[in-house]
């Protein structure tokens, strides 16, 4: 069908089963306002055939039912099918007396602004060091009814959620603040991110990818990076997994970094040293196959470098460990001084360390039994880590 198709399609569908009553609740229904100009719009979608270049229109759309944008380029009877799966959740939803009936804050809007209380406790949750403390202050904040699915704890919970994650505090997000979040502040794409790369770090890879598939729409830097981090999700999977990595999965992996980091001229640091650690495990692993060692692994780095100075998208760790893990990959001489000097002087929070930990970890178990000197290098940059993460208060 035609976007308009699709379109009418739609929303008749929804007012099959009272979700909507007439043409123009649609644009409520999908957080478009009610206007002249905008009911007008609508009003032309629906009377005639064919393409809708209104990208923000179709967007909306896309957002409020989970749709990928390739919906709009399916046959009829997937397009067909893939509305009325959404229907039948949006319905389903409905009938959750746990989720819309305390959840009145896609209906009324509201809202209510942090206190100052608030944000003192919340200050005083940054400055806290160490994990027995900070879930101390967690026990402090539930008996205190901080932690309650209550509108008067959204924002809080909302700002609780991202110093959580920074300091590593991941079943804490997944059982306190996750569940007590309305739906209004679950979709928004700040705290979906987070809930994806928490699932990641939990090991719930598929979880997270399909969060990360859901928020993916344009090929922008920040598209990149959530692809990067789906794909990467996907790598660890493979990594923890008890099967042998096979060569063809590792090829398919580094085809997936190499489309993203070439996306739009734009060489993301963040897909760079995904990529960079892939090729040189499949060069170690498997030395024969020309496909892997055909691939210039300074070229990799080369093309990075420029994002490593213009990324605002990232922690400050994330890029400076990452110029360091792209030297170590590359036998760079002094790296791992370079690595001890960095922790020593910028302190970084044991969680971000960790991981980085991780990555080198799943790295050098695969290389083990390679005799390259970049099992050595990777190991003793594992003791520099470790040793940084337990002397930590």
């Amino acid at each position: 069908m035609k976007n308009t198709e699709v379109l009418q399609y739609l929303v008749r569908q929804l007012q099959n089963v009272a979700l909507i009553t007439n043409d123009k609740d649609f644009l409520t229904y999908i957080g478009i306002d009610i206007d002249p100009a905008h009911i007008k719009r609508l009003s032309g979608h629906l009377n005639r055939r064919g393409a809708i270049r209104d990208k923000s229109f179709l967007k909306a759309i896309e957002k409020k039912f989970e749709f990928n944008e390739s919906i709009w380029n399916r046959n009829d009877s997937k397009q067909k099918s893939i509305i009325h799966d959404a229907i039948k959740k949006k319905l389903s939803l409905k009938l959750l007396p746990n989720e819309e009936a305390l959840d009145i804050s896609n209906i009324l809007h509201t809202r209510q602004v942090i206190t100052k209380e608030q944000l003192k406790l919340l200050d005083n949750f940054s400055e806290l060091n160490t994990k027995v403390e900070a879930e101390t202050m967690i026990d402090d904040f539930l008996s205190k009814g901080l932690l309650n699915k209550q509108i008067e704890n959204q924002e809080f919970l909302v700002n609780l959620l991202t110093k959580t994650y920074e300091k590593g505090l991941y079943l804490i997000i997944v059982e306190f603040i996750l569940p007590n979040l309305y739906r209004h502040y679950l979709l928004l794409p700040n705290v979906q991110k987070i809930e994806a790369h928490t699932l990641g770090s939990l090991g719930s890879y598929d979880e997270a990818k399909h969060i990360l598939d859901i928020l993916i729409h344009h090929n922008t830097i920040e598209n990149i990076n959530l692809r990067t981090a789906a794909l990467s999700n996907h790598k660890r999977e493979l990594f923890t997994s008890q099967e042998p990595l096979q060569k063809e999965a590792l090829s398919l992996l580094i085809e997936g970094y190499q489309k993203l980091h070439a996306m739009e001229g734009i060489y993301s640091y963040y897909t760079g040293i995904n990529l960079l650690y892939m090729v040189v495990l499949a060069q170690l692993m498997f030395p024969e196959d020309e496909k892997f060692s055909s691939i210039e692994i300074k070229d990799i780095y080369e093309h990075s470098k420029p994002s490593l100075k213009k990324d605002k998208t990232h922690h400050n760790y994330y890029i400076t460990m990452s110029e360091l893990e792209f030297k170590l990959l590359l036998e760079y001489e002094g790296t791992l001084e370079k690595i001890e000097s960095f922790l020593a002087n910028e302190t970084p929070h044991p969680s971000l360390v960790e991981r980085t930990l991780r990555q080198m970890i799943l790295f050098t178990n695969h290389i083990e039994k390679s005799k390259h000197p970049l099992v050595v290098l990777f190991n003793k940059a594992i003791e520099l880590l470790e040793g940084y993460i337990f002397h930590q208060p």
